[in-house]
């Protein structure tokens, strides 16, 4: 999970080089009537407010890249873009353990408290690197821009680990190989001007990312895209 989180930071720094030959989040006029491929045309990053029964959220969120990015505006003011994008997704809470069975399923939240002990900077967290292909119908008039859609997600590789300090000793622990499912989706609104754009994602619960018998959770991101 490291090394990809590693090449996708590369890929944002090298971003300015490669950007200038790809198209951005906001087609100019004279280009929304045609296919245009470009990528790494945007990042963006994301709060994700999330709900469940079985531990108390707290710190979750979401960061993206995009890697390809295809537009096609076949009238000057609505088009559809599909995108390619490498995706971090993390599910936190400071309350609770995430814990990983035999078989690397996130079977429990155990709560901190049963250690019996005072913890200090406890933290657990579920995180998934994914591929994501958003597909989103947009309406652009000169900088601005309103749109929404799906995106689907092809989620590669995940983990689980947990944190904290008691009696002056730290305690910290990861473990790999997260059992996920596959492919999950999401909703997407958005609205924007000029290089900014706010958008909202939904996750609902029947597009779960971990699979069954696993801890359960929906949630929602509200976040920020800036273009390249």
């Amino acid at each position: 999970m490291k090394k990809l989180f590693l090449i996708a930071l590369a890929a944002l720094l090298s971003a300015p080089v490669f950007a200038q030959q790809s198209t951005t989040c906001a087609p100019s006029s004279s280009d929304r009537h045609i296919l245009s491929v470009g990528g790494l045309s945007h990042w963006g990053w994301g709060y994700s407010f999330v709900q469940s029964n079985e531990f108390k959220p707290a710190g979750s969120g979401e960061f993206f890249l995009n890697v390809l990015d295809v537009k096609f505006y076949p009238v000057k003011e609505f088009g559809v873009d599909l995108g390619l994008d490498c995706k971090w997704s993390y599910i936190g809470t400071k309350e609770n353990m995430f814990r990983q069975n035999s078989e690397h399923i996130v079977d429990s939240a155990v709560p901190f408290s049963t250690l019996g002990k005072t913890l200090k900077n406890s933290r657990s967290q579920i995180s998934i690197f994914s591929l994501s292909v958003p597909v989103l119908a947009k309406v652009v008039i000169d900088r601005f821009r309103i749109g929404g859609g799906a995106e689907a997600n092809f989620n590669l590789v995940g983990d689980t680990f947990y944190r904290y300090r008691a009696d002056g000793e730290r305690t910290r622990e990861r473990e790999k190989k997260l059992a996920l499912n596959k492919f999950s989706y999401n909703f997407v609104g958005l609205v924007g001007i000029g290089n900014l754009t706010v958008f909202g994602k939904y996750y609902p619960k029947n597009s779960r990312m971990l699979p069954e018998g696993s801890v359960n959770f929906n949630y929602w991101t509200l976040g920020v895209a800036y273009a390249l």
